[in-house]
């Protein structure tokens, strides 16, 4: 089945029996009056995918297109623990689907199986919800309740590979997103957050391939194993273009990689500098000299071989990290992920966090049918696009063949409506550098 007939019964799965069973199970429908779990899912998912700031009127007139006679008071009073638990269970459920488009047709993507790209959000959430949501405090106990979502996401098929959500205080170097050891071929794209010699030495032993930052203070050793003064090293080198030399990482780990070190360009240096002293006054304290010397490198580390990457190669795919970046900027500026309604009791300020994040999975899955065969694709356009056929998926949902019509015809608009980013002269897009990593005109 293509990706479209397979995206319309995951929605239709979702937003149909399956929302059932879990409702029994969680209790959320004591007695049947109006709502079913079922209609009740679907005029929170999909009045929020139309309207993510959404009123109790707004829910009312999704509940009338869905058959249902309610008034706005009825939908404010659903928002119960029962409701919130009931949520959870759906978006626990809905992660599980894991849906993928056609791999991108781009050469350097297509060097790996899947291209993973691993991050976290937070939210903030009302102080109510501390115990369940411990945040990270802070002055004047600020972030007393906060809501971290993990997302490990393949690049090359659009597949959002595990969605995990944790107390704000969770580390992201121990989340389960960190911890999988990826398969085979495969390329693992991280911050600084998650940087860790034994996970590195856990995907080099499964032969896939990663490609991090070098975190500050890491132990590097020359391809003989001698200590590597770095900073030393890099100041004794005159060329101006990159660095690219075997070395080995961590006192114990001796990982074997490839390091490649950039100079940056002067103003870039400047404003780092600036940030660390920012930073660290925030501490009652002042960066080190060799600390702001550091500033004047950007640093990647990686088991790929040159003869897999280039340079400008490597530069370019640690770059397409930032895509899961724009995934929750989508999330929360379209999405409005983050945004309560003023006065929300701190229950429906959580359900509405659940409910937003089963929108943007059926909102991800449905872009997944038009955008990703086009490399400059804009998901913030298609997205908004989107918003405006919610009411003709609202009629279809109980008839395949008729859903499937309507995503058809949404996939048309959507690759006709220009949800694409314009090709640059001046520095390129990522679509231009994936496809051609020579443009790279390096600036970090």
């Amino acid at each position: 089945m293509e990706i479209v007939g397979k995206v319309a019964a995951t929605i239709q799965n979702v937003l149909g029996p399956e929302a059932e069973e879990l409702g029994r199970a969680t209790g959320v429908i004591q007695r049947r009056r109006k709502f079913t779990a079922v209609s009740l899912l679907r005029m929170l998912v999909l009045t929020l995918l139309r309207k993510p700031d959404a009123k109790a009127t707004d829910f009312q007139s999704t509940a009338a297109q869905l058959g249902l006679d309610v008034t706005s008071t009825a939908v404010e009073n659903r928002f119960t623990p029962q409701l919130v638990g009931f949520l959870r269970a759906v978006l626990e459920r809905t992660v599980l689907r894991v849906l993928a488009a056609s791999p991108q047709l781009v050469d350097l993507l297509n060097k790996f199986t899947s291209v993973r790209i691993g991050d976290s959000s937070t939210i903030a959430l009302p102080d109510e919800l501390a115990d369940q949501f411990p945040g990270c405090g802070g002055i004047l106990r600020a972030g007393l309740a906060a809501m971290k979502i993990h997302l490990l996401w393949d690049f090359l098929t659009g597949s959002i590979l595990q969605l995990r959500i944790t107390p704000g205080r969770a580390s992201d170097a121990t989340n389960p997103i960190a911890q999988e050891v990826a398969p085979a071929g495969s390329l693992s794209l991280f911050d600084l957050g998650y940087f860790c010699l034994d996970r590195f030495q856990n995907l080099t032993r499964a032969g896939a391939f990663w490609i991090s930052r070098l975190q500050h203070g890491t132990s590097v050793f020359d391809a003989q194993g001698q200590p590597l003064a770095l900073l030393q090293y890099l100041r004794q080198q005159t060329g101006s273009g990159p660095i690219d030399v075997s070395v080995l990482l961590g006192v114990s780990h001796r990982l074997p990689c490839r390091l490649i070190a950039l100079r940056v360009p002067q103003e870039v240096a400047d404003r780092r500098r600036q940030k660390a002293y920012v930073k660290a006054q925030k501490h009652g304290r002042v960066p080190s000299r060799e600390y702001l010397e550091w500033q004047d490198w950007t640093i990647f580390v990686t088991n790929c071989e040159p003869e897999l990457l280039t340079w400008e190669a490597v530069v370019v795919l640690y770059r397409a990290r930032w895509q899961i970046e724009l995934m929750f900027k989508l999330w929360k500026s379209h999405n409005r992920l983050a945004t309560h309604r003023a006065g929300a009791a701190a229950e429906e300020q959580l359900a509405v966090v659940y409910v937003k994040l089963i929108a943007v999975l059926v909102q991800h899955w449905i872009l997944l049918t038009a955008t990703w065969c086009e490399c400059r694709r804009s998901l913030m356009k298609a997205a908004a696009i989107i918003a405006d056929w919610v009411t003709l998926l609202i009629d279809a949902l109980d008839d395949l063949d008729r859903l499937i019509a309507i995503l058809s015809r949404m996939k048309d608009v959507l690759l006709k409506a220009g949800a694409r980013v314009q090709n640059r002269n001046i520095h390129p897009s990522l679509s231009q550098l994936l496809q051609n990593p020579i443009l790279l005109d390096y600036v970090p």
